[in-house]
């Protein structure tokens, strides 16, 4: 499938409306790979200028491996930020992923002013864009769950000696330089595929997704728009919903 890259480049400035919808996903709050405290910094200057909708959009927690004893004050400041953005009027609604999926249960249960949804249209100027986490289109996450979890476990393991070895070469290539490989990429290109045919078939202009924390912004031939949110580990990027979608980047 031919695409047309529609990225943005890097901004200093939040460049959103009032009126507009921002798309947030892969925080994996309580992971040591987790930036929430840019996170937590980001939401702040949220509340300058509270948006119309802020869409968590899946692995908000990382559940898979985190033992929230010890859960740091950067991670309760980012829900507490997130509440207080609800309280400010934002109207806030959260799509569970693959490592928070024990939320899944409560998918039609609004809590407060949160909304718990498994996937949510947003209608802007005539225009549908379907929000869903995107793991749905990743077969190997769906149909093997527990060995996903355990590839996870690897990460983190690997993670560690990676940093560890640092200490002696500086020559040690960075495993985040991996999600970039050939192989990942042809994962994240049939996602993509999925996705955008998906969001074809239920007549939506557009689709953005999580998951693969690869952040782009395509449109196929077709005039079907698809969005990857990317994640707040290495990209810290967001998706703002107005006349336009636009992927924009949080470097602050």
């Amino acid at each position: 499938m031919d695409y047309h890259n529609l990225t943005g480049q890097a901004k200093m400035e939040l460049n959103y409306k009032k009126e507009n919808t921002i798309v947030i996903s892969d925080f994996h709050l309580g992971s040591k790979r987790s930036k929430a405290k840019k996170l937590g910094n980001f939401l702040h200057k949220l509340l300058d200028n509270p948006p119309y909708r802020l869409i968590l959009d899946g692995d908000v927690f990382e559940l898979w491996s985190t033992n929230y004893k010890n859960i740091e004050a950067d991670e309760h400041r980012v829900i507490k930020l997130v509440a207080a953005l609800s309280e400010k009027g934002t109207k806030i609604v959260y799509i569970p992923g693959n490592h928070d999926r024990a939320f899944r249960a409560f998918f039609e249960f609004t809590f407060g002013k949160i909304k718990m949804r498994n996937e949510y249209v947003i209608r802007h100027d005539h225009k549908k864009y379907l929000v869903m986490h995107g793991d749905e289109f990743d077969a190997f996450t769906r149909n093997h769950v527990v060995i996903s979890i355990l590839l996870d476990q690897l990460y983190i393991v690997l993670v560690k000696i990676n940093s560890f070895l640092k200490l002696f070469s500086r020559s040690k290539k960075s495993l985040s330089a991996e999600k970039h490989s050939k192989k990942y990429a042809e994962i994240v290109s049939r996602i993509r595929i999925l996705a955008t045919s998906y969001a074809r078939s239920r007549k939506m202009d557009g689709i953005i997704i999580g998951h693969s924390h690869w952040p782009e912004l395509l449109a196929d031939p077709d005039g079907v728009t698809y969005v990857n949110s990317g994640d707040w580990i290495d990209s810290c990027s967001y998706v703002v919903v107005g006349d336009t979608l636009s992927l924009e980047y949080y470097n602050e």
